[in-house]
């Protein structure tokens, strides 16, 4: 019985005493009580919006799991330990549609906590499976049923060893997260498909290859500080970059051509072109205090991480240099909102002559801007409206 339900009684009994000592012993009626701890559901959302609500019944006429579990949580303790009974998570998602590679699923807790996984954590193969065991949402813990089981639906991994520690999580699991334990959700009510739009187009020479963010990250990342100057002569960072170095970007789409220039759009309209030498590290730029410094040496990243947060403002992709030296680059170079990489085996040169022609690039009319120093021979095509 709940605290509710005892207060309501000890309510009604204190009436039904004052009732007998003025009256004498009298028959008392006691209405229905409506059930204060109504058993939960779960809303299942496909990626085309379709939504189907699970109720325990339901839950309970599927195919089971029964393990037993446990996980560690971030201080190292191991939490949770006992039995399990619960339905594949992949199960529940083939009700609304199932899943592509490229989707992710959302679990939503009853307070707002989510956590956010990838198809290979649904769908584990033989080796991801050998690691983390079944996804699963748990209805039964010891034999107790929720709602009386007090995690209500719990997302729990169930390996054979019966416990998935950190270091579990961390090996599959991409990019690795802070523990198992945040993994675990409690009071699920919602778990959603979430089908990822292209956040990246790669053009090599022709060769083309589309990105999500999520396939992005699983890319090879590489972390570091850089700072850069900007027009108005104010210095910003160094901040701490995390991305994909841009060579290791295009490496994955396809050989690179022996000459080549980058042309880097972004989603508001601008063109940035790039030459090979900036690229692969050496341009013009500035010492940490601001002074002109006729070359540096850099690592070119395409970042969705600034300062340990996504780029939000900015992104959520956009191009950024790491400096081991503290040295800076130049404001402009760091562009925003960046949506396409073309690698084109046309000189800067013929682009900058081009351009003067007014000739047509990227089905629009572009007019050329210098960035910053002139040596840099680094411009930003301005699309004509």
């Amino acid at each position: 019985m709940s605290a509710e339900q005892r207060k309501l009684y000890a309510i009604l009994l204190v009436a039904v005493i004052g009732v007998v000592a003025t009256y004498g012993v009298i028959t008392v009626l006691v209405p229905n009580t409506p059930n204060l701890n109504p058993v939960p559901e779960v809303e299942l959302t496909g990626h085309d919006g379709t939504s189907v609500n699970v109720t325990l019944s339901d839950l309970t006429q599927m195919s089971a799991i029964t393990r037993n579990g446990s996980y560690q949580n971030s201080y190292g303790n191991v939490r949770g330990t006992g039995e399990y009974t619960g339905i594949l998570v992949s199960d529940l998602v083939e009700l609304v549609g199932g899943m592509l590679e490229r989707d992710i699923v959302r679990i939503i807790a009853s307070d707002g906590y989510t956590q956010t996984f990838d198809y290979s954590k649904v769908y584990p193969n033989a080796s991801i499976w050998g690691i983390q065991g079944d996804m699963v949402l748990a209805y039964s813990y010891n034999d107790t049923l929720v709602p009386e089981y007090e995690d209500g639906y719990k997302l729990i991994f169930l390996p054979e060893d019966g416990y998935y520690d950190n270091s579990d999580a961390n090996a599959s699991t991409d990019p690795d997260p802070y523990s198992a334990g945040p993994q675990c959700v409690s009071n699920v009510v919602k778990i959603k498909v979430i089908r990822e739009g292209v956040a990246l187009r790669v053009d090599i020479t022709g060769a083309i290859d589309n990105f999500t963010l999520t396939e992005l990250k699983k890319l090879p990342s590489i972390t570091g500080e850089g700072g850069y100057k900007r027009s108005t002569g104010t210095i910003s960072g160094p901040h701490t970059i995390k991305g994909v170095s841009m060579l290791t970007m295009l490496h994955h789409v396809a050989t690179l051509p022996e000459n080549y220039t980058l042309i880097v759009r972004s989603d508001d309209g601008r063109i940035t072109n790039f030459t090979k030498e900036m690229v692969e590290g050496t341009l013009s730029g500035y010492d940490p205090s601001g002074n002109p410094v006729e070359e540096i040496h850099s690592t070119m990243v395409l970042a969705y991480e600034i300062d340990g947060s996504p780029i939000s403002e900015d992104g959520p992709l956009r191009i950024a240099f790491i400096n081991e030296d503290g040295n800076l680059t130049d404001g402009p170079l760091w562009a925003k909102f960046v949506d396409k990489l073309t690698v084109t085996e046309i000189p800067v040169t013929v682009l900058m002559q081009e351009t003067d022609n007014r000739q047509v690039m990227d089905e629009s009319l572009v007019e050329l801007q210098l960035c910053g120093q002139s040596k840099l021979f680094t411009y930003i095509l301005v699309r004509r409206f």
